[in-house]
């Protein structure tokens, strides 16, 4: 049964080979061909298991050095669909990921934060010859299953290593708030890529129901990693005008930033308008550098600090100090395009106009405290709440939560830059939340994060 099996598959693959051709670039032909013939060569290895690997457990290399600073690294943040497949990943840089997806400090804490403790994700490694989960603790990857299948967990882009990120539903059974973790994750993955010279995407069309997983184990997103077809390139080109300070670099490292993130329940002290524009810029603002790497086929970009699924972007953001309640506005003409009464277009080379709009005077951070699920952040300077519109173009809200997981874990780095302390709170009373933010039917609370000394 085997042998025919196999036989199939070859036919079928002959097959494509010889179809691709007519309705593909000769250089993505040759692509398939080579991946093709490397199938093939699969394929007759599956009968011999026994000689691809013996080892149950891969000790990984240190992380290594980062030169490139944190803000640099969220500044040129973006998506890679396209990649050298036959160049491999170097032990070092996969090391180097994986510590900072879901490794372990110097001080014996995660580089994620855990939104309520659970820890509740689990990475699988898919490489050329099995399937590996990663183990935090030994700095390890631990064998999971033999075999080539990373073009069965993501047929969307071809990559050497395909990282997938899964829930544990056994560790935190929501699918919303677990999601924020998974967020968190990936937001790390994708600037400490760009930081050693890889590329990486997030893709949710994943084939995880084509794999034996765990029955508690639901595979949520694939990060194709690998060297990029096509360096990205970047020119500086900041704001022309803004209500809110210009950005700065510092010249801080991203894992030296990401060692020195810490949690705090409580807070004191105060934050000033400068702090405040940096905090809400990394939270979903505008880079200050064009992505020119299309720039022959004029397709010139300005990526935010954050992806969103199918660009959608649909999360509102709001800033509660003693002053009163502001919303952030990362630019005027990207003001989301599925809400009434604004307008989007595409505007790259035009001045990213970042400012807040007053919603409310006075203080109102006590309110929004008894409304969450933990009080003392009352005293926190800064609080920040992301909303999600409703009439967002997807019904499936844990990619919503992912997203915001990613902004809050940038409000956490930018924090730690700015010798503050950040933390992550449930909203518990949407109605009073809405209410108090002048918002009413189609938004919903995601997240709030509290901002101190």
């Amino acid at each position: 049964m085997k042998k025919i099996v196999y036989f199939n598959q070859i036919f079928f693959l002959t097959f494509l080979l010889i179809s691709v051709g007519s309705i593909t670039s000769i250089g993505d032909c040759n692509l398939i061909r080579d991946i093709i013939a490397e199938d093939v060569q699969s394929i007759a290895l599956i009968n011999q298991v026994q000689n691809i690997t013996n080892k149950t457990e891969i000790f990984l290399p240190d992380p290594i050095s980062v030169d490139m600073s944190y803000r640099t690294a969220i500044m040129t943040r973006c998506s890679v669909r396209r990649f050298n497949y036959f160049e491999s990943i170097e032990d070092e840089k996969l090391s180097t990921i994986l510590w900072v997806a879901y490794g372990i400090r110097d001080d014996g804490s995660r580089t994620v934060h855990s939104f309520e403790g659970s820890h509740s994700t689990v990475i699988y490694v898919f490489r050329d010859d099995a399937v590996y989960t990663y183990h935090p603790k030994n700095h390890s990857l631990i064998l999971f299953q033999t075999g080539n299948l990373r073009r069965i967990v993501n047929w969307q882009h071809i990559a050497p290593i395909q990282i997938g990120l899964v829930w544990d539903s056994n560790k935190n059974d929501d699918a919303n708030y677990s999601s924020i973790e998974l967020g968190e994750i990936s937001q790390d993955i994708y600037l400490m890529a760009n930081a050693i010279g890889l590329g990486i995407v997030t893709s949710g069309l994943t084939g995880f129901d084509e794999i034996d997983l765990p029955e508690h184990h639901i595979g949520r997103i694939v990060m194709p990693l690998g060297y990029p077809q096509t360096e990205p390139v970047f020119e500086y080109n900041p704001n022309l005008i803004s209500f809110l300070p210009r950005v700065q670099d510092v010249d801080i490292d991203l894992k030296t930033v990401i060692e020195g993130r810490k949690i705090k329940t409580s807070f004191n002290g105060d934050v000033d308008k400068k702090d405040l524009g940096q905090l809400l810029w990394a939270s979903y603002g505008f880079s200050y550098y064009l992505d020119i790497t299309d720039i022959t086929t004029n397709e010139v970009e300005r990526h935010r600090t954050v992806p969103s699924a199918s660009c959608v972007y649909p999360l509102v953001y709001f800033a509660i100090t003693s002053n009163g309640i502001f919303r952030y506005v990362p630019h005027v003409l990207h003001l989301n395009p599925y809400s009434d009464n604004q307008f989007y277009s595409s505007n790259w080379d035009l001045p990213v106009l970042s400012f807040l709009i007053p919603v409310g005077g006075g203080d109102f951070r006590e309110e929004i405290a008894q409304a969450s699920s933990q009080y003392d952040i009352a005293s926190a300077p800064l609080i920040i709440v992301s909303t999600l519109q409703f009439s967002s173009p997807s019904d499936i809200q844990w990619y919503w939560y992912f997203e915001a997981g990613a902004s809050a874990n940038n409000v956490m780095l930018e924090s730690t830059l700015l010798n503050f302390h950040a933390g992550m709170v449930k909203p518990i009373d949407m109605q009073s939340i809405n209410s108090l933010l002048r918002l009413y039917a189609g938004y919903l609370p995601l997240l709030i994060i509290p901002v101190g000394e």
